[in-house]
């Protein structure tokens, strides 16, 4: 019982990190146009300024955090129920693959992202 726990865990966090990755690039995109507001701005304080991009770096790792942890808890779970010969290592591969496309998919969105900031 407890081996059929993880895959679906991991499966769930998977899903998670599925819907909740777009959303969090689109929060991370808005915060980079609000930091460079108040980085441009003389008035503003340096502490103010740091403060807006370590949101920003909160955000992008917090959308990479996602993924990555679905990848890992999806390898272990799918090793658990190999080990134990109990079902669910589909759902755990299953889990991995969506987390390594998001991932795939955030390493890309942000890796534009820092070419079109330059170009």
């Amino acid at each position: 019982m407890h081996a059929m726990k993880r895959p679906v865990t991991a499966f769930v966090l998977a899903l998670v990190s599925l819907i909740l990755c777009p959303i969090l690039l689109l929060i991370e995109f808005t915060a980079w146009f609000g930091a460079a507001m108040i980085a441009y701005e003389p008035a503003n304080p340096v502490w103010t300024k740091v403060l807006a991009f370590a949101f920003v770096g909160l955000v992008a790792l917090l959308s990479l955090a996602l993924p990555v942890l679905a990848i890992s808890s999806g390898r272990k779970a799918r090793a658990a129920t190999r080990s134990a010969g109990m079902g669910g290592s589909g759902l755990a591969t299953s889990a991995v693959v969506i987390g390594v496309i998001v991932a795939f998919g955030v390493l890309v969105v942000q890796v534009l992202a820092v070419i079109s900031s330059f170009g």
